[in-house]
């Protein structure tokens, strides 16, 4: 009986850690259009995504697009969020980029409105994919 439900305790907690999700966890490698067709599924999971990197918000916010034709327009409904500092990626502004963070789908009434955000953004860097200036 002790062994089974000290089994029983150690399976629950090894699940429960397998289930967590953190800034180190393996990131997935997902494209930017099926994580904006499906957010929930991808919830709370580390995720590498590319994209064109450019401001994405009325107060100076940073956003990844699907293209720069996109980025160039203001097409925010083909963009995500990233929370961070513009200063800190102020040379990537314009520029296509590869980079890894965990993901939050929008809740709410507005999530129809809305791609949600990445946070714990790292391993930003210029992708050498994507359209290059003449």
């Amino acid at each position: 009986m002790r062994c089974r439900l000290l089994g029983l305790i150690l399976a629950t907690f090894l699940g429960l850690n397998l289930m967590a999700h953190g800034p180190n966890d393996r990131a997935y490698n997902v494209s930017l259009i099926r994580l904006i067709a499906n957010p929930k599924a991808f919830d709370g999971r580390r995720l590498r995504l590319a994209g064109y990197l450019d401001h994405n918000g009325i107060d100076r916010a940073v956003g990844l697009y699907v293209s720069e034709l996109d980025g160039r327009n203001f097409i925010i409904s083909n963009s995500v969020d990233l929370q961070l500092e513009e200063s800190s990626v102020a040379k990537l502004l314009g520029k296509y980029v590869i980079l890894e963070g965990s993901y939050h789908a929008p809740i709410g009434p507005l999530a129809d409105y809305a791609n949600g955000y990445l946070y714990h953004v790292s391993k930003l860097r210029p992708s050498a994919l994507g359209d290059t200036p003449q």
